[in-house]
């Protein structure tokens, strides 16, 4: 081996040699070089023929490889399943095909013209890549799962070979307009079951299943029924409910319905697939569908009122939930209240009313209802008279309680200073409105009502100041008053020069050319539809994720209360001081006090004496008697006939209440014909039943004087304050106190009848004299009670608290906010609070009806024991001792009773009264109060030592 050459790896030996796997062909170098045409029979040759020569087989020697042929894509429907032909859209190359050197003209036939060929710019962009024939079923488009799908052998398990094939692009289309609720030749609307149905049951497009297709077609006939649904109650809603709030809801929906079609159909340009078209449906659907929900439960609410309250219900409910559905709820929420909130700020006063305002001789409206209201008149007589009634059924759930009676008693308040004061600042429309006072609305973030919070304060500080202005005589004008009309224009043609009439011809032609200013149709609901329906980046998110929103519970509070609460204090404290300043209450309240309430010492002294002095001249008519001309009486307790005339009445009281009214120094300066009480005080004849009756005829009994009562009328802008039931009160109350008078009158006289020299009863026994002191005892401290303790605390309660409210009506502070401003009818409810809290310890509840019986019978029986003491005093006999026992023993175990039930009152609470409401923002006085149980302080004057029903027990 040492001699052989070194080998080279790089050498190819042989290379020109022929494989010896190769047969040799002993034809190979004379077949072509040496052909001869002429010679060769013509069936040796290849024949042209008309028939098209399919690719691969003609011009095999000049035909590109296999590999190198056009991707088949695409087959006609006159070949076979296993021929397939190159796609129309795959760009054409050269090839060697274009250059055949054995077409028709090489052989002398006529040249057949050129097939035309599909041009894409896709081919001419890319004209050197040649396209690829894919080596996978998954590369090879949709046509191969089209191809599987029409196999009767049924590849794929989905038995889809009957269905109909359909194109695409008019397939998206007819969705898409289905889902706008439009029909289509695939997509036809039943008008007898109301929904959408396809015109061919077996429906697919290229290369999808309808099983696929299903949830998208069954996605766009849900949109498409809902849209006409809604537009269906749309129609509904204006032509047989036209509520104002059912007309804002269909409002709202045909503006949900248009923005979601403009959007939906200038989206459509860009849809080209069944994915685009799901993203583009899907945020419509889940609109629509949360609005068929809404509309089938507010189509449950009867009124406007219910169907706020449960729209905002639903609103609440989508607080955490979708972004985009719950600000659309919002809203919508804001735009259906609009009705309800633009009659709230009329009926306060902070907007304007158009046409005729609101009476009492109309139906009312909204939450404000007016009826016949039946009261009782000073005799006893029913009267119904219009006036305004807060309806709560016709108040929206998510408005508070306090907010609800604030707006009520603030419109009812105005009304009431519109009908006695007209001229006052607040009853001048176009003056309040140029102090610009918001507008009463929702509001959902703490920026917006903050914001309204500083403006409720401008408008209150401004129209404050307005007031005060007023007050001092400097009355702001308002633009409508001082202001020449905006254009005037009188047609006078003689006397002016041409140019000046071609100068007004011009400026009216200028200005009739101008085009008329469209409305806007855009408002915030379209807005925020058309922003967000298809926004991809949602940066509200992120903003709203930072803002700081209150609870839902608060914002109906926060929302209406500022503006609510701003113009009550404003009306409330106008009318309170036109109340104490111009109309006297305070007058008219301690005139009930001194009368109603026997306050007036003068007027119980010189009553006591008309009814039951013996000593005075008698008022009765007695035949062949002419009267003295002095004092007289009615002189209860010594007449056998009763009740008195109306002419006694008149002659005994005369003079009673005005001199008991009037000071003792103006009796010589004043005019007796011109004196008049306020109210018209006077005396009057109570209406009484039957059962009443009989007891009043009789001179002896309790309820002797039963028939007596005080004749008050209010003046108009008193009424709020002294309405029938206050009155009523008043009038029990002085019925009670009356008895009592006649009680301290009757014991007074029984120390006369006994020891008194003048005196005729010789043998008083000591049962009488026991019986005596202790009806007198008994008496006077029932007395004392009454008038300390059930009259005098709670009415010198009652009047500080007018004092502090009367001092904060006249603070001159410009700041809003001050102090919370008592309305008329909270003055009213207070005065009710202290005549009620004045009958519970006087006993004249309906619960204390049983003591009180007990009460009367002890009364009863000392009126029998004065009866008999005055006829011993006068010489009479009348009764023996037993009858004196036997009323001593009935009246100690009277007040055995009486004592033992008001220890049992006494371990009882005291009575709870009713919570006052003050401000609206704030919590004070939300909570019932209890008042104190003085029941212990009647015990403690009755008995100190326990004389009357034994030791207290305990346990």
């Amino acid at each position: 081996m040492a001699g052989e050459d070194i080998a080279d790896v790089f050498a190819a030996p042989d290379l020109w040699k022929t494989s010896r796997w190769v047969e040799a062909s002993p034809l190979r170098q004379h077949e072509f070089f040496d052909l001869d045409l002429k010679r060769l029979n013509s069936s040796h040759l290849v024949q042209a023929s008309d028939d098209e020569i399919p690719d691969g087989q003609s011009n095999e020697f000049f035909g590109l490889p296999t590999i190198w042929e056009p991707v088949v894509l695409k087959r006609r429907r006159d070949e076979s399943d296993d021929e397939i032909s190159p796609s129309p859209g795959a760009p054409r190359q050269a090839t060697q095909q274009d250059i055949d050197l054995f077409n028709d003209a090489c052989i002398g036939r006529p040249e057949t013209p050129p097939v035309p060929g599909y041009k894409s710019w896709d081919g001419f962009a890319l004209p050197d890549i040649p396209p690829v024939e894919p080596l996978f079923i998954t590369e090879a488009g949709a046509r191969s799962y089209d191809v599987a799908l029409l196999s009767p052998d049924d590849p794929l398990g989905i038995q889809e070979s009957d269905h109909h094939l359909v194109e695409t692009s008019p397939y998206i289309t007819a969705l898409l307009a289905l889902a706008l609720g439009r029909t289509s030749i695939f997509f036809t609307y039943d008008e007898k079951a109301k929904v959408f149905v396809p015109e061919l049951d077996k429906l697919r497009i290229s290369g999808f299943s309808s099983k696929v297709l299903q949830a998208l077609q069954s996605k766009c006939l849900q949109s498409g029924n809902i849209s006409r649904f809604l537009y269906v109650f749309v129609q509904i809603m204006y032509r047989t409910h036209p509520s104002a709030a059912r007309i804002a809801l269909a409002k709202a929906v045909d503006s949900l319905l248009l923005v979601i079609q403009t959007k939906l159909g200038y989206r459509a340009r860009k849809i080209g697939s069944l994915l685009q078209l799901q993203a583009a449906v899907q945020p419509v659907h889940t609109i629509l569908a949360h609005f068929e929900s809404l509309v089938t439960k507010l189509n449950k609410g009867r009124t406007d009122e219910q169907m706020l309250s449960i729209l905002f219900e639903e609103t609440q409910a989508l607080e955490d939930g979708n972004s985009l559905l719950g600000d659309i709820m919002r809203e919508v929420l804001a735009r259906v209240s609009e009705p309800w909130a633009d009659f709230t700020q009329k009926w306060i006063g902070a907007k304007a009313e158009e046409g005729n305002p609101m009476t009492k001789d109309g139906p009312g409206k909204s939450f404000v209802r007016v009826e016949n209201v039946v009261y009782m008149d000073d005799f006893g007589m029913e009267t119904e008279e219009p006036d305004y009634i807060l309806d709560a059924r016709r108040v929206p759930n998510f408005v508070p309680d306090d907010v609800a009676r604030t707006m009520f008693e603030t419109g009812k308040t105005l009304r009431l200073l519109r009908t006695h004061h007209p001229e006052h600042v607040l009853c001048r429309t176009e003056l309040v409105q140029s102090k610009g006072p918001p507008k009463l609305q929702w509001h959902y973030d703490w920026r917006a009502i903050e914001l309204l919070q500083r403006q409720v304060n401008d408008y209150e500080t401004s129209l404050m100041q307005a007031i005060h202005d007023y007050r001092i005589g400097q009355v702001e004008k308002t633009q409508d008053e001082t202001s020449t009309p905006i254009m005037t224009y009188s047609l006078e043609l003689f006397g002016q020069q041409e140019s000046q009439l071609a100068d007004r011809l011009m400026a009216s032609i200028k200005e009739m050319n101008k085009p008329l200013e469209a409305p806007s149709s855009t408002d915030k609901l379209s807005q925020l539809i058309h922003d967000r329906l298809f926004a991809e980046k949602e940066d509200h998110k992120l903003q709203g994720g930072l803002a700081l929103i209150p609870h839902w519970s608060l914002l109906p509070l926060l929302s209406f209360g500022p503006l609510v609460e701003a113009q009550a204090r404003l009306v409330n404290r106008e009318y309170m001081k036109l109340l104490f300043n111009s109309h006297r209450l305070r007058d008219h309240i301690a005139l009930q006090k001194s009368f109603q309430l026997l306050g007036n010492g003068l007027f119980c002294s010189r009553l006591s004496h008309a009814l039951f002095d013996a000593d005075l001249e008698t008022a009765e008519r007695q035949a062949g008697v002419a009267r003295k001309g002095g004092a007289m009486g009615l002189r209860l307790g010594t007449r056998d006939t009763w009740p008195p005339a109306s002419s006694e009445l008149r002659l005994a009281l005369m003079g009673v209440l005005t001199e008991a009214y009037f000071p003792a120094v103006d009796l010589k300066t004043r005019n007796r014909e011109t004196d008049e009480l306020p109210g018209d005080l006077s005396f009057a004849v109570r209406d009484l039943s039957d059962e009443e009756i009989e007891k009043c005829i009789n001179p002896g009994s309790l309820e002797a004087l039963d028939f007596l009562r005080l004749s008050y009328k209010p003046p108009a802008p008193l009424a709020p304050i002294m309405t029938p039931v206050v009155l009523v009160k008043f009038d029990k109350i002085f019925k009670m106190l009356l008895r009592l008078l006649r009680m301290l009158h009757v014991t007074g006289e029984l120390f006369r009848d006994t020891l008194a020299r003048t005196s005729r009863w010789s043998q008083v026994d000591d049962v009488c004299l026991r019986f005596r002191i202790e009806a007198q005892h008994f008496t006077s401290s029932i007395a004392a009670y009454f008038f300390d303790s059930g009259i005098g605390l709670p009415w010198m309660k009652f009047e500080n608290w007018l004092d502090e409210v009367q001092s904060g009506l006249e603070k001159d502070d410009m700041t809003p906010n001050t102090a919370p401003i008592v309305s008329p009818d909270g003055l009213r409810e207070r005065q009710e609070q202290v005549l009620d809290y004045i009958m519970h310890t006087l006993l004249l509840r309906k619960r204390q009806q049983p003591v009180l019986k007990v009460l009367e019978e002890i009364f009863t029986l000392i009126l029998r024991f004065s009866k008999l003491a005055r006829t011993q005093a006068l010489g009479g006999h009348q009764g023996g001792p037993e009858d004196v026992f036997a009323l001593y023993s009935a009246f100690k175990k009277g007040a055995d009773v009486f004592i033992t039930v008001c220890r049992g009152l006494s371990e009882k609470g005291g009575q709870s009264s009713k919570a006052q409401r003050h401000d609206l923002m704030s919590d004070e006085g939300r909570t019932a109060a209890k008042e104190e149980n003085t029941i212990d302080r009647l015990l403690l004057q009755l008995e100190m030592s326990g004389h009357y029903g034994g030791p207290r027990r305990n346990g």
